[in-house]
């Protein structure tokens, strides 16, 4: 969708007024109309983003230091080297079908990406709250999905209005189908366009962070409460209704101090093992980090974790080793970045001793939250 209303400048309009001005007024309307036309559509046209480019959710415009307060997002396009490609603003205000889309400044857990498992759509969330509104995130608020395509255009004119109060998390789609979570009692499923979603777990579960899609099955990280794993299932496939149930993965740990997940990359590294072998998943505790998990005997264990506090995750697989991409922040202020991690360990390898290369630091007063691999087209994916 068109993410921003066009305003010529003033010497523009003036310049076609002067010109058919006085006898011909009907003539001078249509003139107008065809003028503002052909100018909107050049505003609005987007450049494809890059292939293997990295796409980073930004909560803030510098302008103001974060708060709670509901702030700007945008969605900027880096190289695998760290230099800045572009900038995509989010709508902050309604503009034709699209919603505003706003986060809170300081809720590190909120704006985490989703790529479609076709890599074709970005998926995020927010809500539709104005620039500045205090404690947004606590507030009653439509939430708000975020869809950005191969082209980089934005898309939030799914909002949906279910009376919501507590944060929204992560979005993932698959077509015309979308599933968004975050505080909210449950996990929803929503078609692209629509105001009303359905829940899709049984009961109340509270505290779904990311999500994702991985072999026509979605995936949930949690955060940290008693009892839970940081990645699991949800029931069977890509499911529509309710009742589902969260499936925790066999052998991973189900203790509330290593829960608190975020993003998380599945990868196939052993060709004799059917389907995705390893797991890494970030985590935004200090002594959490980043864990490698290895599905050995049909039980995922542990390969190892990098230290530190970690929201966005993303890789590449190339043979059996994996780059990693993330977004590690210290907490409060501390300034967030973006890290590379090679990791040449392979299957079952321990991952504790990778490194992490810097490759770009959030603007002043911003923080970095989500990040993917950017949306491609069917023919350059």
């Amino acid at each position: 969708m068109l993410q921003e209303k066009y305003e010529p400048k003033k010497h523009q309009l003036s310049r076609v007024r002067n010109m058919i001005e006085g006898r011909f007024h009907i003539v001078r309307n249509m003139v107008f109309i065809c003028l503002f036309a052909v100018i909107a559509n050049v505003s609005f046209s987007q450049t494809p983003f890059q292939s293997g480019s990295l796409v980073v959710l930004r909560v803030g415009d510098g302008s103001v230091s974060r708060s709670h307060a509901a702030m700007p997002v945008f969605i900027d396009e880096y190289s695998t080297t760290g230099k800045l490609i572009r900038s995509i603003s989010v709508p902050t205000t309604d503009t034709g079908d699209n919603h505003p889309l706003t986060l809170s400044g300081n809720n590190a857990y909120e704006g985490l990406l989703s790529l479609s498992e076709d890599a074709q759509m970005l998926s995020f969330a927010g809500y539709n709250a104005a620039v500045g509104m205090p404690k947004v995130s606590t507030a009653t608020n439509e939430w708000v999905i975020g869809l950005i395509d191969a082209s980089g255009r934005v898309n939030t004119s799914t909002g949906l209005s279910m009376n919501n109060k507590g944060s929204v998390t992560a979005a993932v789609a698959d077509g015309t189908n979308v599933w968004v979570a975050g505080v909210a009692p449950n996990l929803y499923h929503v078609t692209i366009g629509a105001t009303k979603a359905k829940p899709v777990l049984a009961g109340t579960i509270r505290g779904i962070r990311g999500l994702a899609i991985y072999d026509q099955h979605l995936y949930a990280s949690q955060s940290s409460l008693k009892g839970r794993s940081p990645v699991v299932q949800v029931g069977e496939g890509l499911p529509l209704v309710g009742k589902q149930k969260l499936v925790t993965l066999p052998g991973m740990p189900i203790n509330g101090a290593l829960a608190s997940g975020r993003q998380f990359v599945f990868a196939d590294l052993d060709a004799g093992i059917l389907g995705n072998d390893v797991l890494y998943v970030a985590n935004d505790g200090q002594s959490d980090g980043i864990t490698k998990y290895t599905l050995i005997n049909g039980n995922w264990m542990s390969n190892g974790t990098i230290s530190g506090q970690f929201i966005g995750l993303t890789g590449v697989v190339s043979g059996d080793q994996v780059m990693l991409y993330t977004v590690k922040y210290g907490g409060g202020g501390a300034v967030s970045k973006i890290y590379s991690i090679q990791d040449d360990t392979g299957y079952n390898g321990d991952f504790s001793g990778s490194r992490l290369k810097p490759l770009a630091v959030a603007p002043s007063k911003t923080m970095f939250r989500g990040l993917a691999l950017s949306p491609q087209t069917s023919e350059t994916k």
